[in-house]
């Protein structure tokens, strides 16, 4: 047996994991020159017919079978201005997820009201629909559900307790570009669908963000909202609510409607190479995220490992990363910890309320492991990282001097 790289013997991936993100070419190359040469680089500028951000919205609805798409600056911002645009202000309730990016919650935040952090089920990390009831007080004005790593919430049962509390749904899928729920994107199932296309996401232009929905009145309200309080067909200086100027620029526009192009063929290697990965490494004892027959397609944020101790000799969640790490494979925790405990929340006087997170708390702290969505481009990067498990794994006495 090949001894451990982090105890001095040879890594597996020695030089790493390559991995090129984004994939462009020419197309992007063109669009980019086209609107330059244009001249006109914001989207009030350019007719309807010709702007690029309008084309992707039209484009970005569509893909999702949606009726609306307004585009905005970023993933958060996405979450302000449906926030603000469903009337959410100073004190009001919205319950989120206790595992996610901190946007989800500064969201709230940011437009006054107060985040409340519910537990997450213990074999999807999704947010978990009984602790969506447990919560709801008089208080409470939105939901907001998080696809984390681009696995969908059971939707069909959190559509049921929004109905039943008349409470509309938020849908954070900065995660879930190309995700599917019994054969439909993730986004406009509910309420409202909120992305990001930040660096790091599955369909990106650097930042970037929309809102999708199939409510008319809703997204003229959004549209009014990210367009400093002005509604379509008013005049340029006449301003009906308080809004911001949260518009995406035709840049990225022109390189979001390229991106598009790829983004089905992209998906579609992640879900291969994701499903591959997960039944190689099932039988070395690492589980994965519980499969569920109504997601009808996967996009990945994190491929995510569920790990457990008594299959590795006993040894912490976090002597293994170590050693995973060391063979040369980029992996990770996710986001550490439990939003509400990062030092924005827990050492402030930010209002927000936390109720019982016991899963949560579980997994950030001995169980979850992530990688990168772009690993599951090439299946090479996959073969390494079924390669680095093998390894650890026929070596545990070697592991366990991690301890």
């Amino acid at each position: 047996m090949a001894q451990l790289a982090a105890l001095g013997g040879k890594p597996v991936a020695p030089e790493g994991l390559e991995v090129k993100w984004p994939e462009f070419g020419d197309e992007e190359r063109q669009a980019i020159l086209r609107t330059l040469e244009r001249g006109k680089w914001c989207r009030l500028s350019v007719p309807e017919n010709e702007s690029e951000v309008a084309l992707f919205e039209r484009e970005w609805a569509e893909y999702h079978d949606a009726k609306f798409c307004i585009a905005v600056c970023n993933g958060t911002t996405a979450l302000m201005v449906a926030f603000g645009a469903l009337g959410i202000k100073h004190g009001d309730e919205v319950i989120v997820p206790s595992i996610t990016f901190i946007a989800t919650s500064d969201a709230v935040v940011l437009c006054g009201g107060v985040p409340v952090f519910v537990d997450v089920d213990p074999e999807t990390y999704q947010i978990s629909p009984e602790a969506i009831e447990a919560a709801i007080t008089e208080r409470t004005k939105a939901i907001c559900i998080v696809h984390y790593a681009g696995y969908p919430c059971d939707l069909d049962k959190i559509k049921a307790i929004a109905e039943k509390h008349n409470l509309p749904v938020v849908e954070d899928c900065a995660h879930a570009q190309g995700t599917e729920w019994r054969g439909r994107k993730v986004g406009a199932h509910i309420t409202c669908g909120c992305f990001s296309f930040q660096q790091s996401k599955s369909l990106t232009s650097g930042e970037g963000g929309a809102v999708i929905t199939d409510d008319p009145d809703l997204a003229e309200r959004i549209w009014a909202f990210h367009n400093c309080g002005r509604p379509k067909g008013v005049g340029r200086y006449e301003h009906h609510i308080v809004g911001g100027n949260f518009r995406l620029s035709e840049w990225e526009g022109a390189i979001l409607r390229m991106q598009l192009k790829r983004l089905p063929e992209q998906t579609k290697r992640r879900m291969e190479n994701g499903v591959w990965l997960a039944e190689q490494l099932q039988q070395l004892g690492l589980k994965t995220l519980k499969p569920d027959e109504r997601i009808t397609q996967r996009g990945y944020y994190f491929f995510v490992i569920r790990y457990n101790p008594e299959e590795f000799g006993g040894v912490h969640r976090d002597a293994f990363l170590r050693a995973l790490r060391a063979e040369g494979i980029p992996a990770f925790t996710g986001y550490g910890v439990p939003v509400y405990k990062n030092p924005s929340y827990a050492q402030s006087d930010v209002p927000h309320k936390v109720m019982p997170c016991p899963n949560a708390e579980r997994v950030c702290a001995h169980e979850q492991i992530t990688l990168s969505n772009h690993l599951l481009l090439d299946r090479k990067n996959c073969q390494a990282v079924v390669n680095a498990c093998a390894k650890i794994k026929e070596n545990i006495d070697e592991l366990q001097k991690l301890k």
